[in-house]
């Protein structure tokens, strides 16, 4: 399997439960039960892989711990902006994150990118800015989400670049989901403390349904696999760039299924940029 055919995968996988995310009722705390399902469903069968490939490179179970941890903050962050801020506002803040990225990357991985690169993603986070304040309402409210937007942000740029470097060990993607089913477990964590700090519950009391959770669990985790596993080939801001195509499609199926006309010009505007620097991108990574 080809890089980018990897990250096209994770990105349909991504959407799909994404779009489950967004109609799925918010007591049910649609992502609490996937992620765990997701664990309890492919440990069995990925989590012995993982444990050989630790065996020759110990460093990824620090790798596996920092993300975990990384991605639990990152979980936390998420829903606290979203209790500020529409997600459609703060998402696509979120996820303008590979600036940061590459510029760690350049600062203490020494990885050179090239200057068209550099304005790719410069031009593909300028449209996801766009999208995220398509909204007068979203823009309003943004102000007070920002700074759980970018600590969110700044857990992704954590878990990314450790991603990255556990990536070169990761020998095929069945090692990469028992790694993402170690992170995942302590991210689940996070998520269990965040659901009972919230409701004095800790297990949310409404179900998804079966069709949602046979979905969103079989997706959840294998689009992340499916990231780390291009990221043996690709630099880390490039992959997570590339990633934001997710964003691109479900902008488009907001305006055209979901009828979601307020700001559309400017959302179909910043999908546009959006895609302009992915096409640089996915060139440069080809």
């Amino acid at each position: 399997m080809t890089p980018l055919l990897a990250v096209g995968l994770s990105v349909l996988l991504h959407v799909s439960w994404n779009l489950l995310t967004r109609r799925t009722h918010g007591d049910a705390n649609f992502l609490w039960w996937i992620v765990g399902l997701h664990v309890l469903t492919f440990a069995p069968f990925a989590l012995p892989g993982f444990l050989h490939a630790a065996q020759a490179a110990p460093m990824l179970y620090l790798c596996a711990a920092i993300s975990g941890v990384a991605n639990g903050l990152y979980f936390l962050g998420l829903r606290a902006a979203y209790h500020a801020a529409p997600a459609s506002a703060v998402y696509p803040m979120v996820r303008s994150s590979p600036l940061l990225i590459a510029l760690v990357e350049t600062l203490f991985f020494a990885r050179d990118f090239p200057l068209l690169s550099w304005l790719a993603i410069l031009v593909a986070a300028c449209g996801l800015w766009l999208i995220a304040t398509s909204s007068h309402d979203g823009v309003r409210r943004l102000s007070r989400a920002w700074p759980y937007a970018l600590f969110a942000a700044s857990m992704t740029v954590v878990y990314s670049l450790s991603d990255k470097v556990a990536a070169a060990h990761l020998d095929g993607l069945n090692v990469a989901l028992g790694y993402v089913c170690v992170n995942y477990a302590i991210g689940w964590l996070f998520l269990c403390g965040e659901q009972k700090r919230r409701t004095q519950r800790w297990i949310p009391a409404i179900r998804p349904s079966a069709r949602s959770l046979l979905i969103g669990t079989l997706g959840v985790g294998t689009a992340y696999a499916l990231v780390i596993y291009a990221m043996r080939w690709l630099p880390a801001a490039y992959t997570v760039t590339l990633t934001n195509a997710g964003i691109v499609f479900t902008v488009l199926l907001g305006i055209v299924w979901l009828k979601e006309y307020e700001g559309w010009r400017q959302r179909a505007s910043g999908a546009a940029l959006v895609v302009m620097g992915l096409v640089v991108v996915g060139v440069l990574a080809a």
